[in-house]
């Protein structure tokens, strides 16, 4: 007859393969896709009725891009210099001052045929100290024109707010306040709620500046290290609280007035969130996708564009190959700006699931950010090592 002590080894054990079993299926699921969406093995899917790039040569490593509807214009958030300093990706060139700093763009997409038009950089003024400037996740709050950006400063990642003026050829943001906080440590991506009120994503907990082998590890266990977090600005102090936590929290949207989605990249899912009175987050729902998805955002029509990545290790790769490109001056030649990491773009809705609307691992790489403005039928893809944008109509 076993021994009580055995009997309460194998109860235990019991215990832990019980509460162990979802994650370890959840690991198999996400990490199937390593070898699954091998760009050899992807299908080339288009369900576009047009196509194009746009403004090559002009803008590259956009990692987000928001749409305005009401006034047809894009923000675009581009980085030239993220081939030199990445702090997701840990990428960390030792000579700070050949480091470029990335840009906002003002793309109106109406106008075509004009490209002067078409196109313009934002100027940053009243930035306090030195401008270091490596935007990630970008969000504007029309009512106000109140800009927020998650910057990779190179002194700390932050949340930056600046005031935007459109009303100039060379559209000017006026910086109004840094948002430093131990609970914004590692800020991705935004959605707001008002114009000092918003939910910011951290990828991670464990930095790749601390602990590259950590966040690795973070990473590809799934460790749900990564959290979503509230802000309101309008408090005094400021208001910053966790609500919720994923395995490399990514992209967050307002689906609509009770429910919140977040690119959970590690889990290869988007996970629903609904979003209590005091603004707190309780997860009700996911979302499988097949990649790891990176933004989000909504239409006007209620659906949810997903775009990711499908083969991480390609996109390791390519970010390697960008690093040898780096001349001493700290330049990557042109050559070198092409993306051959593939994408994936879904939409989502809650009558249709989910529909794939572009897949491919030879022409538009890196794909971060799918955004659309329903009432143009006009969207765009962009890629966090891509030359130019993707533009499209369905």
């Amino acid at each position: 007859m076993p021994s009580l002590h055995l009997l309460s080894r194998l109860a235990i054990a019991v215990v832990l393969v019980a509460w162990s079993l979802p994650w370890l299926q959840g690991r198999k699921q996400a990490l199937s896709l390593l070898a699954k969406n091998k760009p050899e093995n992807l299908p080339e899917i288009n369900k576009f009725s047009s196509h194009s790039y746009k403004l090559v040569n002009k803008v590259r490593n956009c990692e987000d891009g928001i749409i305005i509807e009401e006034d047809a214009f894009a923000i675009l958030s581009c980085d030239s210099g993220r081939d030199l300093w990445n702090t997701v990706m840990g990428t960390f060139h030792p000579k700070r001052e050949l480091i470029p700093n990335g840009k906002l763009w003002i793309y109106r997409y109406e106008e075509v045929d004009d490209s002067e038009k078409a196109l313009a950089p934002v100027k940053f003024v009243g930035y306090p100290g030195a401008l270091s400037f490596h935007p990630l996740g970008v969000e504007y709050d029309r009512d106000t024109s109140t800009l927020f950006v998650c910057n990779h400063h190179i002194d700390g990642s932050r949340v930056d707010v600046f005031t935007l003026d459109l009303s100039k050829s060379t559209p000017v943001a006026k910086h109004t306040r840094t948002i430093l906080h131990p609970l914004i440590r590692t800020p991705n991506s935004l959605a707001l709620l008002s114009g000092s009120e918003f939910y910011v994503t951290n990828d991670h907990y464990i930095r790749r500046r601390d602990s590259p082998l950590g966040a690795l590890a973070e990473t590809y266990l799934g460790i749900p290290g990564g959290t979503v977090t509230y802000v309101n600005i309008a408090s005094e102090p400021i208001e910053v609280r966790t609500v919720a936590r994923a395995p490399f929290a990514n992209g967050v949207a307002i689906l609509n007035a009770s429910t919140v989605a977040v690119a959970a990249t590690s889990a290869a899912e988007v996970r629903l969130y609904t979003r209590l009175d005091d603004n707190s987050l309780v997860q009700s729902g996911a979302i499988p996708v097949p990649y790891m998805p990176d933004n989000l955002s909504t239409n006007s029509d209620g659906s949810l564009l997903i775009a990711g990545h499908p083969h991480p290790p390609t996109l390791d790769k390519l970010v390697k190959h960008r690093r040898s490109c780096i001349a001493e001056d700290g330049t990557v030649p042109q050559e070198c700006w092409k993306s051959n990491s593939p994408t994936w773009v879904a939409r989502w809705t809650a009558e249709r699931g989910l529909e794939d609307l572009y897949v491919s691992s030879k022409e538009f790489g890196s794909g971060a950010t799918a955004a659309k403005d329903a009432s143009r039928n006009v969207g765009i893809i962009t890629g966090l090592y891509e030359n130019g944008i993707l533009v499209w109509r369905e």
